[in-house]
């Protein structure tokens, strides 16, 4: 057999076989290698101190360094370490506090050995702590389904205490929950939302940390009104319209459109000065103003004709 056929007899196989002992060889390199990974590190600093509050970390950004073999640092990225610091008296309201690798909890599972926080140290700012209550508004993605109307959302306190710095807390007349995700609704919903409080700002807490919130729906309803038409502006008198009433459609939450008379509707439409014989002219219908922006109006007709009326006044 010569070197030729020796070589290319069941090739397929000894490729296989190569790539396979260089993987091999590759895993045990990587085993064996010793590294260094720095790892994004959370920051926890408690202020036991009740007449202070903790109100701005730098810098924000600490990391730890970890030392292991090459395959276990991959782990490392997804298993956030943290450091818990205490204060429990402030004497100041600017303290460095010193970070250590030792003070570093993570999964000792890993294999790994931290061997270095960067920085050294935080410049921890202190503000006095100051507590005021403030409303507190819901959030909701909720829309009507079919047949309802959403007509508002409450929640249960409407305020809370806040407390935090003085610098934040006195900026802040209002907090918001997290959102009620609920989508379409066709019934009164009704779930429990903590507060959601500003991401940016540090050291607030609000008590209670949580509300009951409510979305409230009615049906819908439409009435409709056969309302006589009042001329008005300058020519007012000397005109007639027609027609002398119009059909006007309020359409709205059941409980509010249920409660409407006709005395409640009142349509007027306005003639001008240019008015000589006759013009066609916009109608326009007012409700009480506890109503308005709860319900929709449509106006059949929209437009009326005005004409010199039987018996005009003198000019």
């Amino acid at each position: 057999m010569d070197f030729k056929s020796a070589f290319t007899k069941n090739w397929p196989y000894k490729v296989a076989a190569i790539v396979l002992s260089v993987l091999l060889w590759l895993s045990v390199s990587a085993d064996a290698e010793i590294a260094e990974q720095p790892v994004s590190t959370l920051l926890e600093i408690q202020v036991s101190d009740s007449a202070w509050s903790l109100r701005e970390v730098r810098p924000a950004e600490i990391t730890t360094t970890f030392r292991g073999r090459r395959n276990q640092m991959f782990a490392a990225r997804f298993e956030r370490p943290v450091i818990r610091k205490v204060l429990d008296q402030v004497e100041d309201t600017v303290v460095q506090v010193p970070l250590s690798a030792s003070e570093v909890i993570y999964d000792r599972e890993l294999g790994l050995d931290p061997v270095g926080v960067s920085p050294g140290a935080v410049t921890v700012y202190l503000e006095e702590r100051v507590g005021k209550r403030v409303a507190v508004s819901g959030r909701t993605d909720a829309r009507a389904a079919a047949g309802v109307l959403v007509v508002g959302m409450h929640v249960a306190p409407d305020s809370v205490w806040l407390q935090g710095p003085a610098s934040f807390v006195n900026q802040i007349s209002e907090v918001t929950t997290a959102t009620l995700e609920v989508g379409a609704v066709s019934s009164r919903v009704t779930q429990q939302l903590e507060i959601a409080l500003p991401p940016d700002l540090a050291g607030l807490s609000v008590e209670p940390a949580t509300v009951i919130a409510t979305v409230e729906v009615d049906s819908l309803r439409t009435r409709l009104f056969a309302i006589e038409v009042v001329t008005t502006g300058p020519r007012a008198l000397m005109a007639a319209v027609d027609p002398p009433s119009i059909t006007v459609a309020v359409t709205g939450p059941a409980a509010v459109v249920d409660g409407l008379d006709p005395g409640d509707v009142r349509v007027t439409v306005d003639i001008p000065n240019s008015f000589e014989s006759t013009g066609s002219y916009p109608v326009r219908a007012q409700l009480p103003e506890t109503v308005a922006g709860t319900v929709t109006i449509d106006l059949v007709p929209e437009r009326v004709s005005a004409g010199i009326a039987a018996n005009p006044p003198d000019r």
